[in-house]
């Protein structure tokens, strides 16, 4: 039994220590990068500083750590002022012709000022959705920062903006900065910490080094989100281009991201596990339906938050950039390999789009250390995810019912009347079956017979009769002997089938879209387009 005069160890002199264990030391880089390897941060109350020399937001020299602290609060600050703007109470503003609610001149600071609530509403629409299961992200002065910090990356990159999903790339950064700043004031009320210490983990600062910290993580994620083919970052100059004969399914939100999923399914993969690559591929899952969200958000819905900040660790101290990310999403897809291999469709999908709880999440970047580099990680133990599968089961067919009563008036919408009248003409019965007119070229053409070949499907083989429902959400294409017409469109083709056999009853085949059950997901949107059906008409 301890006596009633023993002490513990301060908690400031706890933090001392563990600061000194990370940073004094001639070695010190290499260390905090093996602690973030080693999931040693996970209780660390110095996570974000650790994070911000890894992002280098601060330099590898400790004496240059309070001036670039201190430079990029005021760059930030500077940032604020310029965007976030209230026109009645700017100063010298007295040309009403120019400055009023209803001017729509261009350097008019009202016009300025609606414009920039539209996209502020934008943004709070996916703030308010952050993390709903915490309550700390549910307090009004939380959500105002968050809102002002993605407001302003969006303003100082014009070009990119705000894309849906950044909010949750910025809702971990805030969150981590969040916990040091309450273990220091917590360690700090009964005793003096170092100056070091006290400018880095200035709660005042909160907003600022959250914005410093997000915006270098952005220079390697924005061609995840972007969709410009060339971009230009840090004096650096990448092209990313497009395959040439790409899939449908290649074309996607972002030429960059599309082409990272596919390489690393096609690739990587194929390399490790030949028998799951083959098995995807049969069930035609394609990377995008579930890669672009895993590699956008650095897998930030797949795991809980404690879970995902380890695993960020892992990813900013191994690289800036972000290089372990493919060999993560190799290593989740082996850890449920085989659930997958033994599950159809349905199932596979609801596995992905809901990935299971690990046990030991650093046992999954063992897993994706010793995929990329096996001659220097040792063989990590061999989980594999056993569980029932019946919960998966119903969440993929719960994705593909959605799809269901989602894609039809998603895509109608979209259709114009000219169009639909053009359509009517096409599957409306033809005066003795004999001849058609072509919508690409307006040339007369012969019907072909009900005997004539029809494309094969892709994941079934060729039956008689007629599919199912959800049999026709895994085709492209309807196993019938109808008459096909298909309309040209940039991403989504729109299948036109006369059902010759049936008294001329006609019926439109909009292809499957998949979407997560999350409420304003929208990596996987299909917009069909109607400029080449328009031209013809």
């Amino acid at each position: 039994m301890q006596h009633p005069n023993f002490e513990t160890q301060h908690p400031l002199q706890q933090d001392e220590k563990e600061w000194d264990d990370l940073f004094q030391n001639s070695n010190y880089l290499a260390r905090t990068r093996q602690a973030g390897i080693n999931g040693r941060l996970r209780s660390s109350r110095f996570r974000s500083v650790c994070w911000k020399l890894y992002l280098d937001v601060l330099s590898e020299d400790k004496t240059q750590w309070i001036s670039r602290t201190k430079e990029h609060r005021a760059q930030y600050e500077k940032i604020k002022e310029t965007h976030i703007t209230n026109p009645r109470k700017a100063a010298g503003q007295h040309d009403l012709v120019v400055n009023n609610p209803l001017s729509q001149d261009e350097g008019s600071l009202w016009n300025k000022f609606f414009q920039d609530k539209e996209l502020r509403g934008m943004i709070k629409q996916d703030v308010l959705r952050t993390f709903p299961e915490m309550l700390y992200f549910q307090e009004e002065d939380v959500r105002t920062k968050l809102t002002d910090i993605l407001f302003c990356y969006a303003r100082e990159n014009e070009r990119l903006l705000y894309k849906q999903g950044m909010h949750e790339l910025l809702a971990p950064i805030v969150f981590v900065l969040h916990c040091d700043h309450q273990a220091f004031q917590h360690a700090s009320e009964t005793a003096n910490p170092s100056e070091e210490m006290k400018v880095l983990l200035d709660p005042k600062f909160h907003e600022h080094d959250a914005y410093a910290m997000f915006s270098l993580l952005m220079e390697t994620a924005e061609p995840w989100f972007s969709s410009f083919e060339r971009e230009v970052r840090k004096g650096k100059e990448e092209m990313l281009t497009s395959i040439p004969f790409a899939r449908p399914q290649d074309s996607g939100p972002s030429v960059a991201i599309v082409t990272k999923v596919n390489r690393i399914q096609d690739q990587l993969v194929k390399k490790h596990d030949i028998e799951l690559y083959m098995h995807l591929n049969r069930l035609e899952i394609a990377p995008q339906i579930y890669g672009i969200r895993w590699v956008r958000l650095l897998f930030g819905r797949e795991f809980p938050l404690q879970d995902l900040l380890v695993v960020w660790d892992a990813l900013f101290t191994d690289s800036i950039t972000l290089d372990l990310v493919d060999y993560v999403f190799v290593a989740m897809l082996l850890y449920i390999r085989d659930a997958l291999i033994a599950s159809n469709f349905q199932t596979c999908l609801g596995l992905l789009m809901h990935y299971p709880p690990i046990g030991d999440i650093h046992s999954l970047l063992l897993k994706a250390l010793f995929l990329r580099d096996p001659k220097n990680n040792p063989r990590p133990v061999n989980y594999q995810f056993q569980q029932n599968l019946d919960y998966y089961k119903t969440r993929g067919a719960d994705l593909v019912n959605k799809t269901r009563t989602k894609a039809a008036p998603l895509n109608i919408n979209k259709v114009s009347s000219s169009l639909l009248n053009f359509g009517r003409k096409l599957i409306a019965p033809m005066g003795g079956g004999s001849s058609g007119i072509s919508p690409i070229n307006n040339e007369v053409i012969s019907a072909p017979p009900p005997q004539a070949p029809v494309p094969r499907p892709l994941a079934e083989p060729p039956s008689c009769t007629a599919p199912s429902n959800t049999q026709m959400k895994s085709q492209p294409f309807p196993q019938t002997h109808h008459q096909h017409r298909l309309l040209k469109s940039e991403s989504l083709p729109v299948h036109l089938s006369k059902d010759v056999g049936s008294g001329g009853a006609s019926q439109i085949s909009l292809p499957a879209q998949i979407h997560s059950d999350t409420p304003g997901n929208c990596y996987h949107d299909n917009i069909i387009s109607t400029r080449a059906c328009m031209c013809a008409v």
